[in-house]
């Protein structure tokens, strides 16, 4: 199997425990550990950070670019900016966890994946991706374990695969979402051949999140569980893919 990783990533922000070069250093760490598993794989980074302007700084986030088959710079992106300069970087608690940060990271993260599918879809120059067998969400800074287990992937064709899903820390979350359940966002799949499928459900998830989000808190995990789950995915126990949580620093093992 020949597999696209498609990276998210937001290396320059005002939110989190990690500073953009500690960020870059950890998503070297994220390809270097894709590589280890599959040497041939295409490996998209998408970085919905703000602009980096100090010189050493962009050149070290040039070159972590240079180690990808595509490396796309949303920081142009209009609502890119718009979420960076009317949110993220008025919050002074930079560690806190759902809120006003958890709800922006969430509608930056349906940004990206949007745009990407988007681009999958209408250019051209991204076709080499539309050939592989199979895609993978990876969050950056977060690798693939020891762990890891590439046969889980060799039988599931025409199937979304997802960690298994979480119950919901929200006593409302049925009521006000429409789901007690959340799938992790962090290391998810499909395969290439549910291209348009993924993008309409992306599409439907914005739409969802925008809606839901006027009167109540809404994260990408419970939204990505209220529209996947009746694609009949694929849950497996672990995902084996770890890493520090950027609010706090704290160890995650999916």
């Amino acid at each position: 199997m020949k597999p696209t990783f498609l990276i998210t990533s937001a290396i320059n922000t005002n939110v989190g425990a990690y500073t953009p070069l500690l960020r870059i250093y950890q998503t070297h760490d994220t390809i270097n550990s894709i590589q280890k598993y599959y040497p041939d794989a295409m490996i998209v980074l998408v970085d919905g950070g703000k602009e980096i302007t100090e010189p050493d700084l962009k050149a070290q986030w040039e070159n972590l670019g240079k180690r990808c088959n595509m490396f796309l710079n949303m920081a142009p992106n209009e609502q890119i900016q718009h979420l960076h300069t009317k949110f993220l970087d008025n919050i002074t608690q930079k560690n806190e966890m759902g809120g006003t940060t958890g709800l922006i990271k969430s509608v930056a993260e349906l940004t990206l994946m949007a745009s990407f599918l988007d681009a999958l879809k209408n250019d051209p120059q991204l076709e080499p991706i539309a050939k592989t067998d199979r895609i993978f969400k990876i969050s950056g800074r977060y690798q693939l374990s020891p762990f890891f287990d590439k046969s889980v992937y060799e039988n599931v064709a025409g199937k979304y695969v997802f960690r298994k899903r979480d119950a919901s820390w929200m006593n409302d979350a049925k009521e006000a979402i429409g789901t007690e359940y959340g799938f992790a966002s962090r290391l998810w799949s499909f395969d290439t051949n549910q291209l348009d499928d993924v993008f309409d459900r992306f599409e439907n998830m914005i739409e969802d999140c925008l809606k839901i989000s006027v009167n109540h808190y809404v994260d990408i995990e419970h939204l990505l569980y209220k529209h996947f789950i009746d694609a009949d995915p694929v849950e497996i126990e672990h995902t084996h893919l770890m890493g520090t949580i950027a609010p706090t620093g704290s160890v995650v093992y999916d």
